[in-house]
């Protein structure tokens, strides 16, 4: 039997499963960065919403935005920035999804560790 992605699963069965990854990494309810390919990203999830935020480092492309979300998950919706049409025509775009983010920060939080164990 194949297991369901996330896109094909109800928003808040994806939303709980978010929350218990960053309950177990100790995170829930706190904010970190994380470096991206060369983008900064800052990285929530509480009781309301998981959200992967990218800073806008580039003043001079979007001189009047901070940054924008790339991914926002609630028990409503999931919004995965690569969903969004016209991507291609947009250099600010990440495109990254849901699972790969999870994946970015399970490896952003043992890299950590393991770089705080060496010190």
């Amino acid at each position: 039997m194949k297991e369901k992605t996330d896109s094909e699963q109800s928003p808040e069965k994806v939303f709980r499963r978010i929350q218990g990854v960053f309950a177990d990494l100790g995170l829930l309810g706190s904010m970190i960065s994380i470096e991206y390919e060369g983008s900064w990203y800052r990285v929530s999830c509480d009781e309301t919403s998981f959200m992967v935020y990218r800073v806008n480092e580039h003043k001079l492309l979007r001189h009047h935005v901070p940054g924008w979300p790339v991914c926002l998950v609630n028990s409503d919706m999931i919004y995965e920035e690569p969903d969004s049409p016209h991507l291609g025509q947009d250099h600010c775009a990440c495109g990254v999804e849901l699972q790969r983010w999870i994946e970015i920060i399970n490896e952003h939080c043992i890299n950590n560790l393991s770089e705080s164990l060496q010190e």
